[in-house]
């Protein structure tokens, strides 16, 4: 009976620890695919606002006889790069299988989140020619719409150097859409591109920008809806954007020809979501340097 009893309150304790975790805010998603069509299994990878992650590994196919180490780094599989985080190791089941789940420190966490908002990383389980390794992918936002301006733009990563032109870019040290944070995608104000937003926002204060919806698609099929709530000019810091957790959207350029000129920041909170095509979602980009 002792050790029926000490069995049900260690399950209501694994019990009550996941739930614990459920009920977390998810700060960003990253999966990850090993081998063609997944034929290795899938990772998903979960970072939390509390700053502490969870990793869920569901592989098959691998060695019964050997113990698999865990490292995320940066760079690509082709080209690795700097290991950034060395987590926990496994032991697959005799059938070659592995099913767990582990909760990611805060420090590994930030190790891994500097790594992220600087390029790709992957995850790479065991070592020599009996690793595996897979690209750790979240979903980001593909393509601004707001159609009462005429702005329709494939948005790309923001990029290290000078914004080039044709496109809209997103901000990778931020949030993405459905995320905690600021989503910030910005374009020059240039015609074709956030120039409306700019020759509104100089009438009445943008007062006619209120309210107006704009969409934003991002890589997962899916479009959200957001509507315009404030018009923030002659802005010379967003450093508040960092340390957001409320989710929004801002929609960023410049008020003058140079870096020396103040932005203009248009803020919208998102309405609702809904799934799309994948043409609708997935625009082709052709930045060019202007």
């Amino acid at each position: 009976m002792r050790r029926l009893i000490s069995i049900f309150l260690a399950l209501l304790m694994a019990m009550s620890a996941v739930a614990a975790v459920d009920a977390l805010t998810v700060k960003r998603t990253w999966n990850a695919r090993f081998g063609a069509d997944a034929v290795y299994g899938t990772g998903v990878m979960r970072a939390y606002t509390t700053g502490t992650g969870l990793l869920t590994l569901k592989l098959k196919k691998l060695s019964p006889t050997s113990v698999y180490g865990i490292q995320i780094r940066s760079g690509t599989c082709s080209n690795l790069g700097t290991i950034r985080a060395t987590l926990y190791k496994f032991h697959p089941t005799a059938t070659g299988i592995v099913d767990t789940t582990r909760t990611i420190p805060e420090a590994k966490m930030n190790d891994i989140w500097k790594a992220a908002r600087a390029g790709n990383i992957v995850i790479r389980i065991g070592s020599g020619t009996a690793a595996k390794c897979a690209t750790l992918a979240f979903n980001v936002a593909t393509r601004i719409v707001v159609s009462s301006l005429a702005i329709d733009l494939p948005v790309i990563r923001g990029p290290s150097t000078y914004p080039p032109c044709r496109v809209a870019m997103w901000m990778p040290a931020l949030s993405q859409p459905r995320e905690p944070g600021v989503t910030m995608i910005y374009a020059h104000a240039r015609a074709g591109m956030f120039l409306p937003l700019l020759s509104r926002s100089k009438i009445n204060n943008g007062a006619s920008l209120i309210g107006m919806r704009v969409k934003v698609y991002t890589s997962d099929s899916r479009v959200s809806t957001y509507q315009i709530t404030e018009v923030r000019r002659h802005v010379k810091s967003i450093q508040s954007a960092a340390g957001a957790t409320a989710e929004r959207l801002w929609m960023y350029t410049s008020e003058g020809p140079n870096t020396s000129y103040p932005k203009l920041v248009v803020v919208a909170k998102r309405l609702s979501t809904t799934t799309t095509t994948y043409s609708a979602s997935h625009p082709k980009a052709r930045p060019v340097s202007c």
